[in-house]
């Protein structure tokens, strides 16, 4: 089998949450990062043949990157990838040893409810980079959400802010930077009063939680 420009884009994004990775059989990909804070789960559009285990994400990544249009070949405890005259076997890694999702997670009903354009979210990456800011908030005066870029450890510290939607409710959802691990595109986000949040692709199947700071009211 091949994998598609579109699924190895889906691999570098899920690489950033966890090196780990359990492909099932199927067209699911699902990951977890090591401190449980941040959970993926997008459908590909290739129906992997069995189970195979990659320990380091990136390095499985570089080794497709060796050929121009490789083909993989799933066997017991291998991946044969292949172009032309030329393969390199790549072991799979035991299930024991990599941290993965091991259940679906039951999201709570949703709270708050809104869009965030792409434009916007990629802005507020951008921005949290440019003023060295480490939070993001989405913040709820009664009327407006707001989406808030700034360092919650420094009340001074230079800040940058968006509205989003429209709301009845007073809640600020703060979330670290680090942890906005998604795919570039349109997100349907979904916030509880469990302290966790939804963001899902209006442009994919890919969906994506992310735990919200102890220090969110909601």
């Amino acid at each position: 089998m091949k994998i598609s420009k579109e699924t190895i884009a889906v691999l570098k994004t899920l690489s950033a949450v966890n090196s780990n990775l359990l492909i099932k059989p199927g067209n699911k990909l699902s990951s977890i990062s090591p401190q449980k804070n941040v959970m993926a789960e997008i459908t590909v559009v290739e129906d992997f043949p069995k189970e195979y285990g990659i320990y380091d994400l990136s390095e499985f990544l570089g080794v497709l990157s060796v050929f121009g249009d490789p083909e993989l070949e799933f066997k017991s405890n291998f991946a044969k990838i292949s172009e032309g005259a030329s393969h390199i076997k790549y072991f799979s890694a035991e299930t024991s040893v990599l941290v993965v999702p091991t259940k679906a997670l039951n999201f709570p009903e949703a709270d708050v409810n809104f869009t965030l354009p792409a434009a916007t979210l990629s802005m507020a990456i951008r921005t949290a980079g440019v003023l060295r800011s480490s939070d993001v908030t989405f913040e709820g005066d009664g009327k407006k959400i707001f989406l808030v870029v700034a360092d919650l450890k420094n009340p001074s510290a230079n800040s940058f802010n968006i509205a989003v939607g429209d709301t009845d409710k007073v809640f600020k959802a703060n979330l670290k930077v680090e942890n906005l691990k998604m795919m570039p595109g349109e997100y349907e986000v979904s916030l509880t009063t469990k302290k966790i949040s939804r963001f899902k692709n209006t442009g994919m199947d890919a969906v994506f939680y992310v735990a919200l700071e102890a220090s969110s009211t909601m």
